[in-house]
């Protein structure tokens, strides 16, 4: 197992049979059987190049399977109005030793999701998180353009 920033992972192998073995494996993961993998508040902590790995870890999963995983926008492309509040974030995890290293633009996660093997990805952008979740909510809370939704399945 490799541990980083406080997550996890475990290496992949070949077991018997060609499934993958190791630590979800001997937990009684069946690696043969469709997931739902849920990441979310992640992909800011880590490189790009741990989160194409991971990616990739999660799309070589059996067909059927999903993940779901939220990402940050750079500051550029966040509306003016809502750029202090991300900035604060920001600003935030640098000062407690766990700075944001990686930001997308949906273009750049969708292409990452493809090119890492997943079948279909989409971007779920804030507008419909807006319609679905929020709409007709008399407390003026919103969802953040600064972080911003991936579905991807395999």
């Amino acid at each position: 197992m490799t541990q980083g920033l406080g997550i996890t992972t475990a290496r992949r192998r070949q077991g018997a049979g060609g499934r993958r073995a190791g630590p979800p494996a001997e937990a009684g993961f069946d690696t043969g059987r469709p997931a739902v993998v849920a990441s979310t508040g992640v992909t800011m902590y880590l490189t790009r190049e741990a989160n194409a790995a991971t990616f990739r870890l999660v799309a070589g999963l059996a067909a059927g399977s999903v993940f779901v995983t939220t990402f940050i926008r750079p500051l550029e492309d966040v509306e003016p109005e809502q750029r202090p509040q991300l900035e604060v974030a920001v600003a935030g995890a640098r000062a407690a030793g766990t700075p944001f290293l990686s930001f997308f633009r949906p273009a750049e996660i969708l292409t990452l999701a493809r090119e890492s093997g997943f079948r279909e990805a989409r971007h779920v952008a804030v507008e419909e998180l807006d319609r679905s979740y929020f709409e007709g909510r008399t407390d003026g809370v919103r969802p953040s353009r600064g972080e911003e939704l991936l579905v991807a399945a395999t």
